[in-house]
Formats: structure tokens, sequence, C-alpha cells
């Protein structure tokens, strides 16, 4: 079949396909690219193929029995352990939250059947490709676009008065700067360092309405000098160029953010700026593949690596074009796009 005689369905993680990054970096980006028409797919249609995202019902997908499915599963829940609470009230949380028709406590499994449904499961990393085999055969990994993100990249590495450090993300994920906390009180006492947060300055805590939140409180009870940028696809690039140094702590102690694919240092890398990050499986593949050793797993390391590259503006610019010139060779938009057509090939599917 061809890409003129199929009827594509998509569950995006947005209605509108293209305002969240799990859209545009991923299948709607590949859909542009290869001029596919899709719609906003309806389980009691017929499909020839259905994409779905981790917003998708999958208690109700996996019922689904009038083509072929592709599941984009990007989160590595299959590795998180049986005994962890949050873990443990998803499936129920996402059922009241009205995301799941179907109330199912054991997420896990829900997981598990809509793998084994998927003709095509598409992740991120090695670890979530092994958990995810035994329930599907065709598990290709596939990381994000960042075409549409990175432009106009760093090319200054100068320092202009203070130390810029960015760290870019969802909120929910702002605790885990705590890690380096010690790291950001102990340079500060050397330099002049400001951390620029790029994020929603407000979310909710609990099934995204309850529980507002200001994301510049949260992140001042860490480190006060810190400057707020809403995050925007349209300046995202402007705020990153004009820092010194990306910062991107992990939980390594929790599985699913210790499970992360490489994919935002990739973008730093992209954009021309020097990344230390923690040092969970994914970062240290991308490190040593660049040749790059910027990964922490203490304090002292996180120190340490900061401070070298604060005091070489040379040491900077190479080790920001090193990562860049992998990142560009290895992730380029054509070669993600092969894999794309890969993974559609695979159940004779072209575009």
């Amino acid at each position: 079949m061809n890409n003129h005689d199929l009827k594509v369905g998509y569950i995006p993680m947005a209605r509108d396909f293209f305002s969240e990054p799990g859209d545009y970096r991923r299948f709607s980006r590949y859909a542009e690219i290869k001029g596919i028409n899709y719609e906003l797919a309806e389980f009691d249609k017929i499909y020839d193929v259905v994409f779905i995202t981790q917003k998708a019902d999958i208690t109700l997908w996996r019922n689904y029995q009038n083509g072929i499915v592709i599941y984009d599963l990007t989160d590595s829940y299959l590795s998180i352990p049986k005994t962890n609470i949050k873990a443990l009230l998803r499936g129920f949380v996402k059922y009241i939250a009205g995301q799941h028709c179907k109330l199912e406590f054991d997420y896990w499994k829900t997981v598990q059947r809509m793998c084994a449904r998927a003709d095509v499961v598409i992740c991120t990393t090695e670890e979530q490709r092994n958990e995810i085999l035994p329930y599907c055969t065709k598990v290709p990994i596939i990381l994000d676009y960042f075409d549409s993100v990175v432009q106009n990249e760093k090319k200054e590495y100068q320092l202009d008065g203070a130390v810029k450090l960015v760290w870019e993300g969802m909120p929910s994920n702002l605790y885990q700067l705590k890690f380096i906390k010690s790291t950001l009180d102990r340079l500060s006492k050397k330099y002049n360092i400001e951390l620029h947060v790029v994020t929603n300055l407000e979310y909710y805590k609990f099934l995204g309405k309850y529980l507002r939140t200001s994301a510049k409180k949260e992140v001042n009870k860490i480190f006060i000098n810190s400057v707020f940028h809403e995050w925007e696809k349209e300046t995202i690039f402007n705020i990153v160029r004009q820092c010194d140094i990306a910062i991107i702590p992990i939980d390594s102690s929790y599985s699913l953010t210790r499970s992360k694919p490489e994919n935002k240092i990739l973008f730093f890398w992209k954009m021309g700026v020097p990344v230390v990050a923690s040092n969970i499986p994914s970062y240290i593949r991308a490190m040593n593949s660049a040749g790059l050793d910027y990964v922490c797993k203490d304090h002292y390391e996180w120190y340490d690596k900061i401070d070298t590259l604060i005091s070489s503006s040379s040491l900077r610019k190479t080790t920001a074009y090193t990562g860049k010139k992998y990142a560009n060779s290895v992730f380029s938009t054509e070669k993600i796009t092969r894999k794309w057509n890969d993974a559609f090939n695979s159940v004779g599917v072209r575009f």
C-alpha cells in the first residue's frame, strides 16, 4: 500500500496535533515531511493504520481489530517497580480523570496488553526495547525530531557577566534540580550564577487540573538567583543560545526518569550548548559516542565539571561543537525519517 491508498487515524498528545512536543517532534513531523494525510482516530471507524500515543485510551484501543496499530510508547512504564505508589495508582487516576474508559488497577498489565496488540511499538531506549520485546517483536528505537526548535545556534562562547546555566523541561520535573542544589550553592560562592529555567510558569500537580502551583516559587526554594522563561516553541532557541551551559539533573533512583532517552542532550548539542548531565544509561551512551565526559555520579563531579567549563571559553566551545557534530551526524532529520520509514515498512506500509 502506498501513501495515497491509506486511511490513517491518529491519537495525538494534543487535539490540535502540533502544540505538544510529543506530536510535532514525532509522528506529526514525520507525517508533515512525508505528506501523509491523517485524521483524529475514532474507535468505531475503519483505518488502514492507527497511530496512537501515550495519551490514547489503551484500555480501548488494544481491542481495535480493523487495521495496523502503531503504539508510540516513549516512557518506560514497564520498568517501574510494582511497589511504587504513584505507579500503583496510575490506572485508577487515568480512569477517574476520564483518560481510560475501563478501570484497571494493574497499569503494567494494561501497557503489556497494548504492546501485545500493537503491530509495532516504537520506543526510545535500548532498556525500554528489552522490556517490550516479550510482548511485541517489532520494537524500533526512534528519537525526536528537533528541526522545528533548533534555530540560530549558539556561536559566541565568551561569558557576559553572570554565568548562565539553563534547565529546560516540564514543571513536574523541576524537583530534580534539588539533586544539584548543593552544587549550585557552592558554585555561587565562586561565580555569579544565574539559573535560567524554561518551563510552564504555572502547572497543576494533580490530574492536570488540581493544585495549581507556581513553578517559580518551586525553583526559588532551591536556588534564589533564577530567571524564568515561559516555554514556547517559537522562543526556546533564543533563550538557550544565550546561555553558557545546559544542566540535566535526573532522579536516577526512580526507574521512569532513569530510563529517559538522550533527547534533551541532543537538543542542547544541536543548539551548540555544552551539557552537564546525570549518569543515566542513555546519557552515558550519548556522551561516550560523542567522545565527551560530562556525566556526573555525585555532587563532586557536578561541581568539578561545571567549574571546568566555566573556567574556559575555548573548552565550552570545543565541547559544544563536538556534541553538535555528533548529534547532527547521527540524529539528522534524514536519518530519523529513515527510521520512521523502516518502522512502517516492517508491517508492509510504504510512505
